[in-house]
């Protein structure tokens, strides 16, 4: 595993757990600026998935590619639907139904799971794929920390059993990265294929999951803007549009 690789897990640990135990500010977060920065983030992950990666696993295998993009649709929706695997929208949107029961604790592990599996497959791809989406993961990370906490304690977690949790939450995302990692080393053509097809499937629904239901309904238009500007990034970084 590179020292880059390295640092981007420890950071999405580290603020994963910073997210979870520092008090914050009253609005210092509020939910108007947890969706821009939701918004920021789909901008720079959307970018990755369709400029970075989905190009890379095409050009090794266009078939794994594909239904590597598919099975992480299907997968992400299938989790979605039967139990709450991400915990910011349910807190942004105030839903009183989905409280977090252990399969739902389970549903967050695998989901920060997957997230390690789709950083080291994001390195994989070359370019700036890794550090761009080591850096908005970072970011999701502090924002899943702090409503992962605010839920915990919403269900009545204490606040060891709270911490506990959180812990854990933070360090399947490592652990999916270094499996992942003398895998991908290893695998065929087209499995290989398969693996960044999933990563960029994995942006581009969370991403689209994120803010697209939320511009739609929403008169902040401010989070278009940053939107936009998350995808200016990867233009700006790459060195042309």
């Amino acid at each position: 595993m590179s020292a880059e690789l390295l640092a981007f897990n420890a950071a999405a640990t580290g603020f994963t757990m910073l997210g979870g135990v520092i008090p914050l500010s009253p609005g210092a977060l509020s939910p108007r600026w947890l969706w821009r920065l939701f918004s920021l983030r789909s901008g720079v992950l959307l970018a990755v998935a369709f400029v970075e990666v989905l190009p890379h696993a095409w050009k090794v295998s266009p078939v794994g590619a594909g239904w590597g993009a598919a099975g992480a649709f299907g997968l992400l929706y299938a989790m979605g639907t039967l139990v709450m695997s991400d915990a910011c929208p349910e807190f942004l949107e105030g839903c009183s139904v989905h409280l977090l029961s252990a399969s739902a604790l389970a549903a967050l592990f695998m989901h920060s799971f997957i997230d390690g599996l789709n950083l080291t497959a994001a390195f994989g791809a070359g370019g700036l794929a890794g550090a761009a989406v080591g850096t908005a993961m970072a970011l999701h990370k502090l924002l899943d920390g702090f409503t992962m906490t605010s839920l915990l304690s919403k269900s009545g977690y204490g606040r060891g059993a709270s911490l506990a949790a959180l812990a854990a939450v933070a360090a399947a995302t490592p652990l999916g990265s270094f499996l992942s990692v003398a895998g991908l080393q290893t695998l065929a053509p087209a499995f290989e294929a398969g693996v960044l097809g999933f990563a960029a499937g994995s942006f581009i629904y969370i991403a689209a999951g994120d803010v697209l239901p939320r511009l739609h309904r929403s008169e902040d238009r401010s989070s278009l803007g940053y939107f936009a500007g998350g995808m200016a990034l990867i233009a700006a970084l790459r060195g042309h549009p």
